[in-house]
């Protein structure tokens, strides 16, 4: 995605305009008409995992691709244990206690009780449906993204031990077995019941990566009790059938009518049938049963809405809830007749329900050994997974007469399912529960569910995991950031851990660099994680002003914090560093309160130009700060990858990180062809190499608001299309004719943006809004190669203007209907879900905020990225 357009040959797949709609929230593509509005115990809980992303319009490139062979690798704790260090020196704070008792031998005589598994949904696997069959919605790393082993390692170091993978039935098993297809047909989707090669390489790597942390994954059909196939007529062919441009997309039909979803039935007539059932999942537990990271076979997500009896078609009404234990009972005879070791998980009717658990199904608990109960639970008033405003869902239960949601809710759901469990002497997993980001007081209502799941011996597994890119900025996800050049640990990360008594955390700061001469301001040092006892640190302020107090402790816990208020002197600039005994503490603030940044510039640039992007709220990413990863990652040096840069200016939060990351999975049959950007020098200054085919840009992921479910998510990109805002960038080119996206301000799922780009090289700023209104103001100049140059957009109503050099170069009038971005993308672009290409140049750093600088200001701001670059402009 948003890869370079060098190397590909020109050349572009066919693009189908299928238009379809991204469901909203989780994977449900409507809320259920049969939720029970006096009994909320009994409300399904339906926001798991799929989020099947609908694709369309798909942009492919002709990549290359191959086969990989995936070498096992040995089972070894020693690399967890290793990557644990790695991460408690450089990015924890350790918790004075060691290393946290998950995963120590208890010194007592006699049997060790562990404590339940706790882990991770590692969800983009399961995405390319609905597109799949009927369009090229096969593209790794587009339609689907394949763990990294450093999603792995991560979550090892910081005590999980088991994590949970959706996959998804077809694209492991592209042809069910007994399909009469002909030899043309099964030339290009395979042999009946044949699993897909690098699919199940990319399934294999997964488990390799648990296998060298230390930890267990369990492999999830994530499918709903359906399985979307083409219609095979009686010759065995498919009408329109086609093969995919490359080896790695999968084959499609140009007709979308030749594409039909197969469902779980008994009846005469059933297309999908317990023999399919267990035909996949003998072939599964003969291909991994083998393997140390293997650690449980999810037999089916969320079966839901199963046909009436007699029926073979979906039933949102007296479905038979027969069917799916006979489904089950299949498969679990087919891998217990392969290997007995590992446990099956087995997921209840009602999407899972944990309320429903006891009343949905009656043929439970099922003849087997090893199985352990699954159930799923979200903590909006439905319990849908799909709703993430605390007030709304709040008045919504209060209006459907059931009982308001409170900090127990969680606790009380999922205590229907463990006193279901004990009663019947089985063992439970919460294989799914999230909690919105936004609102803190989701988090006790989350934490008492925690808890729970770890007194009752209940295994727990966090949604949403995974790094597939709209992942990025669901209201649920659970994935680490990057900010202020450290690992950001997710909210309810910390909230699990603290569940499990694991005590790991990380120090960040949050506050104002904008000041005003004698006002105080306030400061707030958080931890990330969970806090084992209570932490001391020194503030100190050099450069003038006052501090109160000069000490702060930080109170043991989960997401802890403590304040202090600064009062700057004025005409200045101050430094507030921190200290603590054996401990990671926040990098170093500044504080500006000058009258005159401009003035300033003419001695103290840098300083001056940092004052200016403070009253913008502007941010600054230097490819200086490039990391190699944002898990477990180190400053990129020369000739290594990079993946991560923070904002060094002023536009993140914690809250809010503007992050520029790039999270493909660039490893084998997984990589899409794609490629890493590599960092560089040229006269003693840092660059990020984007000139190699295919390779990726960087990309920070926001949320737009959802009327009803999230009006106004922190979580967002500060500014819009149609308000005032401005873009620098300081680039460069080897040669040839450049072009493609320099910077993009836009959204992910939508086509109108701001950009800076070049066409040929020729520099230009593009804009397209909501209605569809273009601006192109291009240069009349070209680059020239290997002369970096300082590139500007601004843009406010009824002005528009292109600066090169800090001069003005081309300018427009046009006033842009409201459109609102969710991303900001370097040396790459993404529209309507589809990537675009990026410049394939050299970036040295960008600047981008909110406001209109004066001229003057602007050319301080100028000069100061061109700096970055060993420049003067």
């Amino acid at each position: 995605w948003f890869a370079s357009g060098r190397g590909l040959g020109g050349r572009r797949a066919s693009v189908l305009s299928v238009r379809l709609t991204i469901c909203a929230c989780a994977e449900r593509t409507a809320d259920r008409q049969a939720l029970s509005a006096t009994s909320d115990a009994l409300s399904p809980c339906r926001g798991s995992a799929g989020l099947w992303l609908c694709l369309g319009r798909a942009l492919f490139s002709a990549f290359g691709g191959g086969r990989i062979h995936m070498q096992r690798r040995e089972f070894s704790r020693a690399v967890a244990a290793t990557a644990a260090l790695n991460l408690a020196q450089a990015f924890g704070t350790d918790d004075r206690a060691g290393r946290p008792a998950q995963g120590k031998e208890s010194q007592k005589s006699g049997p060790v009780e562990r404590p339940p598994a706790m882990g991770m949904n590692l969800s983009g696997m399961e995405w390319a449906r609905p597109g799949l069959r009927h369009s090229l919605s096969s593209w790794p790393n587009v339609h689907f993204s394949v763990p990294r082993a450093g999603d792995v390692a991560y979550l090892a170091a910081n005590g999980y031990t088991r994590n949970r993978l959706p996959i998804q039935w077809e694209l492991l098993q592209p042809m069910l077995p007994g399909s009469v297809a002909s030899a043309s047909v099964r030339a290009l989707v395979g042999q009946p019941g044949e699993f897909h090669a690098a699919y199940a390489a990319c399934i294999t790597s997964v488990l390799d990566a648990h296998a060298a942390a230390g930890m267990g994954c369990i492999i999830d059909l994530h499918n709903y009790g359906r399985y979307q196939d083409f219609r095979y007529q009686a010759d065995g062919s498919v009408i329109g059938l086609r093969a995919a441009p490359q080896p790695m997309l999968r084959p499609y039909t140009t007709d979308p009518g030749q594409v039909q979803e197969r469902i779980f039935a008994l009846a005469p007539g059933a297309t999908l049938t317990p023999a399919h059932f267990a035909d996949v999942w003998r072939r599964a537990a003969l291909h991994w049963k083998n393997h140390p990271g293997l650690a449980g076979y999810g037999l089916m997500n969320e079966p839901h809405d199963l046909p009436q009896a007699g029926q073979v078609v979906a039933s949102t009404s007296r479905e038979d809830l027969l069917i799916w234990p006979a489904f089950a009972q299949a498969a679990i005879a087919a891998i217990r007749a392969v290997e007995t070791a590992r446990p099956i998980y087995l997921a209840g009717n009602a999407w899972s329900s944990a309320m429903s658990i006891g009343t949905h199904n009656p043929a439970w608990p099922l003849a087997g050994t090893g199985l352990i109960y699954e159930v799923h639970l979200y903590l909006d008033a439905r319990s849908t997974g799909q709703a993430f405003d605390y007030d709304t869902e709040l008045l919504k239960s209060r209006q459907g007469g059931s009982r308001p949601i409170d900090a127990d809710t969680g606790r009380q759901r999922l205590k229907i399912a463990t006193d279901w469990a004990q009663a019947h002497g089985v063992k439970l997993a919460l294989t799914e529960v999230g909690m919105p980001i936004d609102d803190t007081r989701w988090e006790e209502m989350f934490s008492r569910a925690a808890r729970h799941a770890q007194q009752t011996g209940c295994e727990l597994y966090g949604w949403l995991g995974g790094n597939h890119w709209p992942i990025r900025s669901h209201r649920l996800n659970q994935l680490p950031g990057w900010h202020q050049s450290r690992t950001l640990e997710p909210t309810a990360s910390a909230l699990l851990k603290a569940a499990a008594g694991i005590h790991q955390a990380t120090l960040f700061d949050e506050g104002p660099s904008l000041g005003a001469a004698d006002s105080p301001m306030t400061i707030t040092v958080h931890a990330r994680g969970h806090l084992a006892a209570p932490l001391t640190l020194t503030v100190a302020a050099q450069g003038g002003g006052s501090l109160n107090p000069t000490q702060l402790t930080i109170p043991a816990g989960a997401n802890s914090r403590a304040s202090y208020t600064f009062t700057p002197a004025g005409n200045s600039v101050a430094t507030l560093r921190y200290s603590a005994s054996g401990a990671q503490v926040p990098p170093a603030r500044k504080v500006y309160t000058l009258s005159d940044p401009v003035a300033h510039a003419t001695s103290r640039l840098s300083e001056a130009a940092m004052a200016i992007l403070a009253r913008y709220a502007g941010c600054q990413w230097l490819m200086a700060d490039g990391y190699t990863d944002f898990m477990l990652g180190r400053p990129a040096a020369d000739g290594q990858t990079v993946r991560a840069i923070a904002d060094s200016g002023f536009g993140s939060s914690l809250g809010n990180a503007m992050e520029m990351l790039t999270w493909v999975n660039d490893q084998g049959p997984a990589s899409g062809g794609m490629r890493l950007a590599v960092m560089r020098s040229a006269r003693g200054k840092p660059y990020s190499d984007h000139t190699a085919p295919n390779t990726c840009g960087f990309w920070c992921k926001k949320s737009l608001p959802l009327p009803g479910l999230q009006p106004q998510p922190r979580n967002r990109v500060p500014y819009h299309l149609e308000g005032e805002h401005f873009a620098i960038a300081v680039v460069g080119v080897p040669g040839g004719q450049h072009s493609g996206v320099i910077f993009q301000a836009s959204s992910a799922e939508h086509a109108y943006y701001a950009e800076l780009s070049l066409m040929n090289n020729q520099p230009a700023a593009r804009f397209r809004d909501a209605r569809g209104q273009t601006l192109q103001l291009i240069s009349p100049e070209k680059l020239r190669p290997q002369q970096p140059v300082v590139l500007s957009l601004t843009c406010a109503p009824g002005a528009q203007r292109l600066r090169i050099n800090a001069r003005h170069v081309a300018g427009g009038s046009v006033v842009f209907a409201p459109s609102a971005f969710s991303q900001f993308l370097i040396a790459g672009g993404f529209l309507d879900y589809s990537p675009r290409n990026g410049f394939a140049g050299h970036v040295y750093a960008v600047i981008t905020g909110q406001g209109a600088p004066t001229t003057s200001e602007l050319a301080v701001l100028e000069r100061h990225l061109a700096s970055q670059a060993g420049l003067s402009v």
